[in-house]
């Protein structure tokens, strides 16, 4: 009874995190707060009184649930407490108005983080003043400011951490790009612990006033890091600087589009995110060197400790760094207390201490990520190679008389790794018996070439980096859409490429301290790690086996998710249990079960990446989805048959790029991270037809990721201009995913069914090469019984004129509004003739151009058109079939 006992707690922690957790999840559901707060107490109090009884089990079942109220409860708490002077606040007051220039008064959090061309400045508010009244303020705001021709200005600024600074700025913390499957800004900003983010144009519009008083050795340690960064910098090629600024310092400011492509193509971008590898080999090295030194435990655990929060704290601090760092140091501490560290206690220590701080991180697909890798590890890979361990290194004794009961094959294999012939020879000599053993001579052969621990090390390399990717799977998908083949094998290598890049690197950037000569080889070395490093997926890519991209299952059918783990779990238990050196109880029973659980793991795998499920069906009914691409096109048209038609892919190149510094979404397009996250949202993997409209990258530029990212049968453009940078980029995605690029031009017409897709304009050209401006606009009228939706492109008033003279039936239900509602565009004539009773405006919201345009607005108004803006209603859903027709809007007004 007492051995149950011990092992129904033998991980207390590790339930009280899981049920905590649980408890932030339930808070979502939105229960009554008092209900949520009655049961914490309710369970505390039934948990007291059931010690008291020494009930002891059931006391531990009060516990777990009291532990779930009480996550419930602070999650609800977190919710609710938002201070009135909170700059996230005084938006959802309107005392700041979006687009409405701001002074802001703020101390710098840290020292800023400089990338080639910019700089990120994170700032603790003081005071804010708004249309013309200032006041108080809290919050944190993200700034962005160029450096390129201000140098000069930022050496004078000397922004550091704790200097106090004044600048005038335009607050953003409205949602951008407001489609399913699209994650929030707002969400992205609080995940981050932002209020808002901002940008500013000039160093010249920042005002240095004082410092704030600061803790000298966080000032230290920033200033460290910052004088690292510059070493690295100025010594080190931009693509192996950008690599290390990232794995060593946190900064990704600095990695190239293509670097950072090439690691998520490979699946090897985690090595560039600080996370539990780099703090426990750090924590390693310094306890193992302090140790040389003194043997005094608690002496040991404070230096190291200390060096480990340093360095966490000087890098940025992020979830994963502080699970790590928070892990290193419980499992340091373990020892002090006469105790043994359980990695399994450990972890949900730390998730406890975590959500307690913040709730809401649970949430963060960082926390997330790094939890369920730990957790693989813990509970599929460690049991796995505890126990081959055991079975490998296998000599008779008190404890184990008989041979490991399993499979021949699990035997031999085991013993390569792990059998030691020396050492076993050696425990004999020091038995009061003799025997002999028959073992798998394989590893006596790699032990003479000494590369047994070699193939060791792979073998746990492996398995490790296998039993994340499964575990972690429905979260690659659901974050990323991709799963990453070449990662299996490009891990060991890139792991240990970037420890030799890393160590060349720090020891270039010593030596040159003494001589820049002598560290001359040191940097070379590093380079040449790194770009083989950085190109080692090249192969894979070229062959197309480094990763494919999958959609989701939304809806109802997100519940694969769930059910995925079922099969994860059970075969977690049974290796967990699995014990071939003790007498064998139930061992039929556990072989039955692993077998089906793996069955069923295999077939949950299978479901997740060839997603059968997962595509929305039109159920016979024409479907029009014009997205929210901020100041730009694109819409997807969905036919009974399933057929898709993207029309347009947005795209805001130039000045119209994403204002985000988010490490994981900055330098990626519209296209990327707008509309291809809509399509996997959709469960899509193909779409069966592109069309560009025109030359213009607002409409073009997104097709290039589609283009990348799913299968597509053809695409459709009406012109060839010559030296037209957007379409030769176009061009060159279309070629190298084998998509056939057709010309199509007036009188065209895709008739699938009772479906037709007509092409009205341009007019077929005798020269393919001409110009594709905006009245050379692809238009398109799609007709389904009595009813038709016509997409218009940025066709202007010459070729509105001619489309009326030339086109008998111009009439539609719909409209996509010509040029996002400029004044070049929807003439009185055009806006007659269309008879349209709904107009929808593909626009950004504020439209840097002001559009739609009021005179626009109020024509379409005066001949019946309801106006629909994206800007404000996010995606706006247009579904008919053929008689009936209705739409939807993703933001309600």
């Amino acid at each position: 009874m007492n051995q149950k006992k011990r092992r129904a707690n033998v991980f207390p922690l590790a339930q009280l995190g899981a049920a905590f957790c649980g408890g932030i999840l339930l808070s979502e559901t939105r229960l009554s707060f008092g209900l949520v707060l009655a049961g914490a107490l309710l369970g505390t109090l039934v948990c007291t009184l059931l010690l008291i009884l020494d009930r002891i089990r059931a006391a531990a079942v009060s516990l777990l649930l009291a532990f779930v109220f009480c996550g419930g409860t602070l999650g609800l708490l977190e919710t609710r407490a938002i201070e009135p002077d909170r700059v996230k606040r005084l938006f959802q007051d309107h005392v700041i108005t979006p687009g409405e220039p701001v002074e802001v008064t703020g101390v710098l959090q840290r020292n800023v983080e400089i990338s080639w061309d910019a700089l990120h400045v994170t700032i603790n508010v003081e005071r804010i003043s708004a249309a013309g009244c200032e006041r108080p303020a809290t919050g944190v705001v993200a700034l962005t400011a160029p450096i390129s021709t201000d140098t000069h200005r930022l050496e004078r600024l000397h922004l550091r951490h704790g200097a106090r600074i004044r600048l005038m700025t335009i607050l953003e913390r409205a949602d951008k790009f407001r489609n399913p499957g699209v994650s929030p800004f707002t969400e992205y900003l609080d995940r981050k612990g932002y209020d808002a983010s901002a940008s500013i144009k000039s160093l010249h519009l920042i005002e240095r006033l004082d410092d704030d008083v600061v803790f000298l050795p966080l000032a230290w340690i920033y200033d460290w890091r910052n004088q690292l960064q510059e070493q690295i910098d100025a010594r080190l090629s931009r693509d192996t600087a950008g690599v290390l600024d990232a794995a060593l310092l946190g900064n990704r400011y600095n990695l190239s589009t293509s670097v950072e492509e090439r690691f998520r193509t490979g699946g090897t971008f985690h090595v560039l995110v600080i996370s539990g590898l780099h703090i426990t080999l750090l924590g390693g090295v310094v306890y193992i060197v302090i140790r040389r030194f003194t043997k005094n435990r608690s002496v040991q655990f404070m230096v190291s400790t200390a060096i480990v929060w340093g360095y966490s704290i000087g890098v940025g601090a992020e979830p994963s760094i502080l699970r790590a760092a928070l892990m290193f140091t419980v499992i340091m501490f373990a020892p002090l207390m006469a105790r043994r560290a359980s990695p399994l206690n450990a972890l949900g220590a730390v998730a406890i201490a975590l959500v307690l701080w913040k709730p809401s991180s649970l949430f963060d697909p960082s926390f997330q990520l790094t939890f369920v890798s730990v957790l693989a590890i813990l509970v599929v890979a460690w049991p796995i190679l505890h126990t081959l361990s055991a079975i490998g290194s296998w000599q008779p004794s008190r404890a184990s008389p008989y041979p490991p009961e399993c499979a021949s094959w699990i035997r031999r294999f085991a013993e390569t790794l792990y059998w030691n012939e020396a050492a076993a020879v050696q425990r004999l000599r020091s038995a009061s018996y003799e025997y002999r053993w028959f073992k798998n001579g394989t590893a006596e052969t790699l032990q003479k070439i000494h590369g047994q621990r070699l193939v060791r090390f792979v073998f746990a390399a492996l398995l490790v980096s296998i039993s994340v990717q499964i575990t972690l799977l429905p979260f690659l998908i659901i974050y990323f859409h991709r799963f990453s083949l070449a990662s299996f094998v490009l891990n060991i290598f890139v792991g240990v490429a970037m420890a030799g890049v890393a160590v060349a690197a720090l020891v270039g950037v010593l030596v040159s301290q003494v001589s820049p000569m002598l560290s001359e080889p040191f940097f070379l070395g590093a380079n040449s790690l790194n770009w083989l490093m950085v190109h080692s997926v090249d192969p894979f890519t070229s062959a197309q086996v480094a990763s494919i991209r999958v959609p989701e299952h939304s809806g109802p059918l997100f519940s694969l998710y769930v059910l995925y783990y079922v099969p994860l779990a059970t075969l977690s238990f049974v290796l967990m249990r699995w014990r071939p050196l003790e007498p064998a109880t139930r061992a039929k029973r556990s072989r039955w079960l692993f077998w089906v659980s793996l069955c069923a793991q295999l077939v949950g795998i299978a479901v997740l990446i060839l997603h059968p499920y997962s595509h929305h069906h039109a159920h016979g009914k024409l479907r029009v989805d014009f997205l929210d691409v901020g100041q730009g096109d694109a819409a997807l048209i969905t036919l009974p048959d399933n057929t898709t038609v993207l029309v347009d892919g947005g795209g805001r190149p130039g000045p119209f790029n994403q204002n985000d510094d988010d490490e994981s979404v900055r330098a990626r397009s519209v296209g990327e991270t707008v509309v291809s996250e809509y399509l996997w949202w959709r469960g899509l993997d193909r779409i069966d037809y592109l069309v560009a409209t025109h030359a213009d990258a607002d409409h073009m530029d997104g097709l290039n990721d589609v283009a990348a990212n799913f299968r597509v049968r053809a695409a459709f453009v009406a012109r060839f201009p010559e030296r037209d940078q957007e379409l030769d980029k176009l061009m060159k995605s279309l070629t190298t995913n084998a998509v056939p690029l057709r010309m199509i031009g007036a009188g065209d017409e895709l008739r699938i069914g009772n479906i037709s897709l007509q092409v009205l304009w341009p007019k077929p050209s005798v020269d393919a090469r001409a110009a594709s401006g905006n009245n050379d606009s692809v238009v398109i009228r799609a007709e389904y019984g009595n009813r038709s939706i016509l997409l218009t492109g940025d066709i202007e008033a010459r070729t509105e004129r001619m489309l009326v003279a030339e086109h008998q039936r111009m009439s539609a239900d719909v409209i996509k509004v010509a040029h996002h509602g400029s004044r070049t565009s929807s003439t009185e004539e055009f806006v007659r003739s269309t008879g349209s009773r709904l107009a929808v405006v593909s626009v950004g919201e504020p439209s840097v151009f002001g559009h739609p345009h009021h005179e626009v607005v109020k024509r379409w108004q005066e001949n019946g058109a309801q106006i629909l803006r994206t800007g404000n209603r996010g995606m706006i859903t247009v579904v008919t079939d053929g008689q009936s027709m209705h739409y939807t809007t993703f933001v309600n007004p």
